[in-house]
């Protein structure tokens, strides 16, 4: 039987998927290897929309780029959820409580702190992400909880060793 990871796609690492910043392999990976369950908090589709209006406003893109884009990556992010190759959970009280707890822990953002909590409550092994307040603590919230924090600029070689 083939062994199973929970992967948290934290937002950051999805929008890499669409607007390629640095390195989308380990994503795509990640969702395309049936041994990895995708996770990501509907929040991580807010924050999307917020990326894209930010490329707007810094004139990146252009008002209609960024509404197709919006369109684009929403109807990707659904037809994937319907591949059941990405998860995205809906934000409970859980999540918010631990994500309280996390804030005065960690010193996180409380959308950064909303992530992990809920990657921490599906019991992911794995939050991928590229953003520097999680890269920061990669060592100390790899040690303190049961999960490992790998940047997107990661090898799928990297993650692979895991699935072992």
């Amino acid at each position: 039987m083939m062994k199973t990871i929970n992967c948290y796609l934290e937002s950051s690492s999805i929008w890499n998927l669409y607007y390629e910043e640095n390195e989308s392999s380990l994503i795509e990976y990640c969702i395309e290897n049936e041994q990895i369950i995708c996770i990501s908090s509907i929040w991580t589709t807010l924050e999307i929309a917020r990326g894209i209006k930010k490329r707007v406003n810094q004139k990146e893109i252009t008002n209609e780029e960024g509404n197709l884009l919006q369109l684009f990556i929403e109807a990707d992010l659904e037809k994937l959820r319907k591949k059941r190759r990405i998860l995205l959970e809906n934000i409970k009280e859980e999540d918010i409580e631990r994500a309280k707890k996390i804030i005065q822990q960690y010193n996180l953002y409380a959308s950064d702190a909303l992530h992990l909590a809920t990657a921490l409550n599906k019991k992911c092994e794995i939050f991928i992400v590229d953003d520097y307040h999680f890269t920061r603590l990669e060592e100390k919230v790899t040690k303190n909880e049961k999960i490992t924090i790998y940047s997107t600029s990661k090898t799928p070689e990297e993650l692979k060793k895991k699935l072992q």
